[in-house]
């Protein structure tokens, strides 16, 4: 609970002139039903405040926050305009109208909002941590990181700007930086499973596997139902031939959510590893049927019907991959290694030039390359795609 009453108190107090004293009866109701976690009983009240006193700026600015919590962006968009215009600009109601705006799939908006606030007041951490998740949104990564640190320095003991920062730094692969700021986020706010798990990753990213089961083991005794850190410990357990627990945590995180198709995708690489490609195969089809957009999942699914000898149809697989994206390595790995195994040589050959002219640094299309030459008994064009793979292969860090 120590992040809903951290929350409550930015959303409810933060540039509010009121006292609990000076509050009426109604809007004590609505807080003390907001701690309960009474949304919709809290918004009721405050709905009857604010009938008593129209331009009261605290039950408009409690009620904008409810709305957003509670999915009603409209009002609160609404009641953030009113507030906006009743109170002169007041940074609650700006940070309520960039909060909607982010939600209703307006980020740029949010950041227009923010930037025409900061043209004449000073930034404070709520609205420089509102500003860096709307270019989040955006995916402008450069401007989110700088509006994240730029909102912990005007407010170090802020932990949602922490986690939302390593998050950032996670995007870019720069792990170390996300560990730290995790680790400063769980510091400040002990009891929260995302925040294990997302450490978790960070440990594993930074080759501290028993740091990340650690990690994963406190997120689910906090949540048992943090599907996340079931499927990456189970993730972490294959790693480390540990293919009971593997599995344990796969199967758990299917029964509990079977809609969830990462554990399936990971439950067949486990079993393609394993080369039972009987228990792989609909394994992983029910990754694909679930999600249809991860090229990975189609991959998998190709390598594990080239296990089972079954070309024709990873032939058609990698047409996919390639469909969905012709700078896609695995999809011509797959068809290379399909037509090969069907000794359709040519046009295996075709393939993996074709997949060299897209991708010539890939070594490993060399390397098939060269294993259909070797197949037609060309000695020479063999020995060449070999020595470049070679060559690629050594300059890979």
């Amino acid at each position: 609970m120590r992040k809903l009453v951290i929350t409550l108190l930015i959303l409810f107090t933060v540039a509010t002139a009121h006292s609990q004293a000076t509050l009426s009866a109604l809007q004590k109701e609505g807080n003390d039903f907001y701690k309960q976690g009474k949304t919709t009983d809290a918004i009721a009240s405050f709905k009857k405040a604010l009938a008593e006193n129209p331009k009261n700026l605290y039950s408009m600015n409690a009620l904008g926050n409810l709305y957003l919590m509670n999915g009603n962006y409209q009002e609160a968009y609404s009641i953030a305009n009113e507030g906006i215009k009743l109170s002169n600009g007041s940074p609650n109601f700006i940070v309520v109208k960039a909060k909607t705006a982010i939600k209703i799939n307006k980020a740029q908006e949010a950041v227009t909002i923010i930037d025409n606030y900061l043209k004449t007041h000073q930034p404070d951490f709520m609205i420089l941590f509102v500003k860096g998740t709307a270019s989040n949104v955006l995916n402008d990564m450069q401007q989110a990181l700088s509006s994240f640190s730029a909102s912990i320095a005007a407010n170090p003991n802020f932990p949602d700007a922490y986690l939302a920062r390593g998050k950032g730094f996670a995007t870019i692969e720069r792990w170390p930086l996300a560990l730290q700021d995790y680790t400063k986020y769980i510091s400040l706010i002990d009891d929260d499973p995302e925040g294990y798990a997302v450490r978790g990753v960070a440990y594993y990213r930074t080759s501290k596997p028993d740091e990340a089961i650690a990690d994963y083991s406190k997120a689910l005794q906090l949540d048992p139902k943090q599907l996340f850190a079931l499927n990456n410990r189970g993730i972490v357990y294959r790693e480390r031939k540990q293919t009971d627990k593997a599995l344990a945590d796969f199967n758990a995180a299917i029964a509990m959510s079977p809609n969830y198709a990462d554990p399936y995708y990971e439950s067949a690489k486990l079993y393609k590893d394993l080369k039972d490609f009987k228990k792989a195969l609909p394994l992983v089809n029910k990754a694909v049927a679930l999600q249809t957009n991860y090229p990975h999942f189609y991959a998998l699914q190709a390598m594990i019907l080239l296990g089972d000898d079954k070309n024709t149809e990873a032939l058609a697989i990698s047409e996919k991959i390639l469909e969905k994206d012709n700078k896609n390595s695995d999809g011509y790995i797959a068809k290379i290694s399909a037509y090969y195994n069907m000794e359709k040589f040519d046009d295996a050959l075709n393939a993996a030039s074709t997949g060299i002219a897209i991708l010539p640094d890939n070594y490993l299309l060399y390397m098939l390359r060269a294993s259909v030459y070797k197949a037609k008994g060309n000695t020479q064009m063999a020995n060449a795609d070999d020595a470049k793979a070679k060559q690629l292969a050594a300059n890979i860090k």
